[in-house]
């Protein structure tokens, strides 16, 4: 059966290095965790403030969040539509 509830998140922000960085959705950031952002930038993380959470977002970091989204929501709504063609409307 398909599950079309909530499944976490696409990737975590976290802010490092100047920039908020995203991170993959394995598991959420953590003080002193050593990560690969996912513009590929190796970085060890700290306690963010909350001004550090104003610096610019890493670009290369949220094209690919962007693409991961899109690409969800598509199998989301390719897992709709194959529901709706197996037991009808009620899945749209």
């Amino acid at each position: 059966m398909y599950s079309l509830g909530w499944r976490g998140p696409v990737v975590w922000w976290n802010p490092v290095d100047g920039y908020r960085h995203a991170f993959g959705p394995e598991e959420p950031p953590r003080p002193e965790q050593h990560r690969e952002t996912l513009c590929g930038l190796p970085v060890t993380l700290t306690s963010p403030s909350d001004v550090d959470w104003l610096m610019p977002t890493c670009d290369s970091c949220m094209t690919e969040a962007l693409e991961r989204t899109e690409n969800r929501e598509q199998r989301q709504r390719d897992a709709r539509r194959r529901l709706h063609d197996q037991f009808g409307t009620e899945f749209l």
